[in-house]
């Protein structure tokens, strides 16, 4: 038996593992399986049993220990090899994987290698009987290892390479001449040059005026891994790869064009932990490849060869159109940007007043849902728009909206405030109080400036003596309920200041005052607060719009070490093979939502003006700058635009309107929103 002392740190680090290892399984992984939970759940059990023997000093401690370790090392060393052949194979698929993808990595390494690997090993070592000599075993051991890492290396870049695409734009293997109409495919067509035609793509040409023709010409293919299915759904970059697949002397593709039509790219399997979905949905991509075949899925996946391929999709019937470019953006495209996405939504607002909340875009089919917030926010933004175009369309639109908005102002309490529900939430009255002072300063309709002081003095009286907001109100009571929830406490400093500009009353000011006095000081008073942000965007935008009035500097130095914090986070286009450039977060499989985007780029316009107002270094302001190009071209990249009209049942309808993200496109009216606010700010 060890000495005490080493039977305690290893009967110790047995327990830690034990939780490491339930806690790993149980809340890091997304779905259960019982392979995985199964062995999981007898190693966890053999490293308590082990930690009891150590501890308790039972004359079996050091073998059942000892037995233990070996099998841990076993487990450890073939997981360590399976995440570095996955993590080669991911890079073989989709290229660079990113800062973020290389973070994650390490991460999972930094929790497998210490309690499955090194620890292990250390115990096989010192728990041998007292008779083995351990310099040799010790040797034995670290030469394994190294062979070990050598043998796992090479196979890594084996696997990278196996699995890459080999992608020659000049070149490309075959073109697939389509026609769409109304979101649907007519006719298609290989074709062996870029010119060739063919006649059943004139005969749909000619059979339905308007008809857009698109080339996808395969650049590149690969192999994919047909097992396990999680595996095969990540085998395709979203956006950029398709499906092929042969059976016999017959190739059948499944375009890009084909998987977006069907909005399946990011839904292949969830993602719980970091909250997103990834990977193509096969059983989608399937089934259009039965179809075409004429055979059960089943069969065909068994009997044919299914590749990824690389298209580039081009049009022949006008010029390619040009990217919107960070460094030569400009503010006729910005104001461009704002105005398609305000035209957006004014033409979902009906007669009443309601937006057309949530929409699928190619069917356009209407979505359940509605969201009171929401509603004040695109408020606002039609009001910016139709103060900056002076588009009367616009400004009909966001006048009833705001007329919906106001007849859903109620009583609560002693004070008004705006929603329908027994619990209020904050949010909708502040930024009621912001589409309101809006429309009132741009002279859309200035009686809206009436309906403010009532719902100013609701927001006073949620606010706590320390300056912090209670955020919801309890109507059946007649209390506020002190909670906190994203966005509020900001969206009410910014409202109670903006009432404060258009009315002049002194409370307004001096509450909005406290609220960021406190959202800057007490609310990130804490150790790692440095390292730690929350999400900032109303925040800084009230930190800019008091500075004329209440200036608070503390406030102006957490929005910019926010915003640096986040350009540490921004996604290089050499990161990933999708268009992400300007983007935030971890950089690796699923396509990043471009809401976040949007709502950063404000916080950021709102900033760099009270940097510049506060004399802040040059440096800083013009990382601020390109930060705000690198966003804002991204968004407008991605708008909803010519480039994807004919995957759309009515693309008049959803012209100018913004994507959840690149390949999701479910369209909700704050992404438009939170992206023409931008726009509009950075054009103004």
């Amino acid at each position: 038996m060890p000495s005490r002392r080493v039977a305690v740190v290893f009967g110790a680090a047995d327990a830690l593992t034990a939780i490491v290892i339930v806690l790993g399984v149980s809340a890091g992984l997304p779905s259960r399986w019982l392979p995985v939970d199964g062995s999981a759940a007898l190693l966890a059990l053999m490293e308590v049993v082990s930690a009891a023997g150590m501890l308790s000093g039972a004359p079996w401690g050091r073998v059942v220990a000892r037995t233990t370790a070996a099998v841990a090392f076993a487990l450890g060393v073939g997981l360590a090899t399976v995440l570095a052949l996955t993590a080669a194979w991911l890079r073989g698929v989709y290229g660079p994987i990113g800062a973020g993808g290389a973070v994650i990595l390490a991460l999972v390494a930094a929790l497998v290698l210490p309690y499955l690997v090194v620890l292990p090993a250390v115990q096989v070592v010192w728990l041998a009987p007292p008779r083995s000599s351990k310099g040799p075993r010790v040797t034995r051991l670290a030469a394994a290892l190294c062979g070990w890492l050598v043998i796992t290396a090479v196979a890594s870049l084996g696997v990278e390479r196996a699995f890459a695409i080999d992608v020659d734009e000049a070149h490309p293997r075959v073109i697939l001449a389509s026609v769409w109409s109304g979101g649907q495919l007519l006719a298609r067509s290989v074709v062996a040059r870029p010119d060739a035609t063919d006649p059943g793509l004139q005969a749909a040409l000619a059979a339905h005026p308007g008809a857009t023709l698109v080339r996808e010409s395969v650049v590149g293919e690969g192999p994919v891994l047909a097992w396990p299915a999680p595996a095969l759904a990540l085998s395709f970059v979203p956006g950029r790869d398709g499906l092929a697949l042969t059976v016999g002397a017959r190739t059948e593709y499944v375009t890009p064009d084909d998987l977006l039509g069907r909005q399946a790219y990011d839904q292949g399997i969830s993602l719980p932990v970091i909250g997103a979905k990834a990977g193509v949905d096969m059983p989608v991509a399937l089934a259009i490849l039965g179809d075409r075949f004429g055979v059960p899925v089943r069969d065909l996946v068994d009997r044919g060869r299914l590749r990824r391929i690389r298209t580039v999709r081009t049009f022949p019937s006008r010029p390619a159109i040009r990217g919107v470019a960070a460094a030569t953006l400009t503010r006729d495209e910005a104001a461009q940007g704002a105005l398609a996405a305000a035209r957006y939504l004014a033409r979902g607002v009906d007669a009443g007043g309601s937006f057309r909340y949530r929409v699928d875009a190619p069917s356009r089919r209407v979505l359940s849902g509605y969201d009171w917030p929401r509603h004040a926010g695109a408020t606002y933004f039609l009001a910016q728009v139709a103060a900056l175009s002076g588009d009367p369309d616009v400004a009909a639109a966001c006048l009833r909206a705001a007329a919906r908005l106001r007849d859903q102002i109620i009583e609560c309490g002693a004070g008004r405030c705006v929603g329908d529900a027994p619990v209020v939430e904050i949010g909708s009255t502040a930024l009621a109080i912001i589409a309101f002072t809006e429309i009132a300063s741009a002279g859309l309709d200035p009686g809206y400036a009436r309906a403010v002081p009532d719902l100013t003095a609701f927001l006073r009286a949620q606010q706590r003596p320390d300056g912090e907001l209670m955020h919801q109100f309890d109507r059946g009571r007649r209390e506020p309920v002190d909670v906190q929830l994203l966005y509020y406490s900001g969206e009410a400093a910014l409202a109670l200041s903006r009432a404060h500009r258009l009315l002049g009353d002194p409370r307004d000011l001096e509450a909005a005052r406290r609220a960021l006095a406190h959202l800057a000081g007490p609310a990130w008073s804490f150790l790692g607060s440095r390292y730690y942000f929350n999400e900032e965007h109303w925040t800084c935008q009230a930190m800019d719009d008091l500075w004329d009035r209440a200036p608070n500097g503390d406030a102006l130095d957490v929005c910019l070490r926010w915003l640096a914090f986040e350009r540490r986070l921004t996604i290089d286009r050499t990161e990933v093979p999708f268009d992400a450039d300007g983007a935030y977060g971890l950089a690796a499989v699923p396509t990043p939502r471009l809401t976040p985007i949007a709502s950063r780029c404000e916080a950021a316009i709102a900033v760099l003006d009270a940097a510049k107002r506060a004399d802040r270094p040059a440096a800083e302001r013009a990382a601020l700058e390109g930060q705000i190009r690198r966003s804002l071209a991204l968004l407008l990249r991605h708008q909803l635009g010519a480039d994807t009209a004919h995957l759309m049942a009515d693309p008049d309808a959803v012209q100018g309107a913004m994507p959840a993200t690149e390949v999701d496109w479910e369209l909700r009216i704050d992404f438009a929103q939170h992206t023409g606010s931008a726009l509009a700010s950075w054009q103004g």
